[in-house]
This record gives structure tokens, C-alpha cells and sequence, in this order.
């Protein structure tokens, strides 16, 4: 009787490992899984508009919608607006606004990776936590150029964000 015992407390040890283990991966899967809204942030870029203006950051921000479907809920970035200074081959310097309604991709996968192309704007971030995103952006007009721009955005929860 007692060798029983001991397989019943092996087996229910194995099975609170492994629900303790499912625990951890899930919430480390949910860090990265971003809530719905508005993010808006600073680039490592400093602008001038003028050339007897202090410098100010760049901006970046980006809407995250939530949807479902047949494979479950989807989250996508929605829309992304970002000001920021282009070198030109002239060496010439232009103040940038970019501002795109993304219908079809901007998908955010299930680690909190993203990315988006168009019109000479790529993009690429990833959510560090549920209201936290990081990454880059590379911007091309013509001549004009801005490359590798990291940024870092958050979640904004009050009023609607001014491009």
C-alpha cells in the first residue's frame, strides 16, 4: 500500500510541476501582449526647426487595435505617425511629419513583435510589456533620408494624441 502512496504523490507532484510551469509561460507570453490604445513616444533623433530653436525629441506614435476572428483575437498596429529630421545628399536638413492608415498588415504576433513598409517609411518594434514598445524606423524621401531612428513609446490613457 505505501508503494502506491509514493506513485500518487510522484504523479501529483508532476502534474503541479507542469501547471506551475504552464503558469509562468503564459504570463510571460501575456507580458508582451499589448492593450488596445494609443502610443506615443520619443526617437533618439533631436530636431531643429529653426535654427535659433532649443532642440526638441522627435515623436512616434501608433494606434493598437484588438479584434476577433476565427483564430482567436488578432491585434494590429492600426495607424503610425512619426515627426522627425531628414539628412539630405546635399546636406541639407528637413523637418518630417509621416502619417499612414494601415488596412491590410501591421500584425502584432504572439511575442509583441511588429513591423510595417510603405512609402518609404519601414518600421519595426516590439512591446517590452503590456504598455511599453521599443524599436525602429527608417524614413526616405527622395535624397532625403533618416536611418536605424530607435524609439521607445507607451500607452496613453487620457484625450486623443495630436499628430
Amino acid at each position: 500500500m505505501s508503494h502506491r502512496i509514493s506513485i500518487r504523490r510522484a504523479a501529483l507532484a508532476a502534474l503541479l510541476a507542469g501547471s506551475l510551469l504552464a503558469a509562468m509561460l503564459s504570463a510571460s507570453a501575456g507580458a508582451a501582449t499589448p492593450r488596445a490604445g494609443y502610443y506615443n513616444g520619443t526617437t533618439s533623433q533631436l530636431n531643429v526647426a529653426d535654427p535659433g530653436d532649443a532642440a526638441e525629441a522627435g515623436s512616434i506614435g501608433f494606434k493598437v487595435f484588438k479584434y476577433g476572428s476565427f483564430n482567436g483575437t488578432v491585434r494590429k498596429v492600426l495607424s503610425v505617425n512619426a515627426k522627425t529630421q531628414l539628412t539630405c545628399a546635399s546636406g541639407e536638413v528637413r523637418q518630417d511629419r509621416y502619417l499612414v492608415y494601415i488596412i491590410m498588415g501591421g500584425q502584432i504576433n504572439k511575442y509583441g513583435k511588429f513591423r510595417y513598409s510603405g512609402n518609404g517609411f519601414s518600421m519595426r518594434g516590439r512591446f517590452v510589456t503590456r504598455t511599453t514598445a521599443k524599436g525602429t524606423f527608417s524614413r526616405t524621401v527622395g535624397d532625403c533620408k533618416a536611418e536605424n531612428v530607435s524609439w521607445t513609446a507607451t500607452r496613453i490613457t487620457s484625450g486623443l494624441p495630436l499628430p
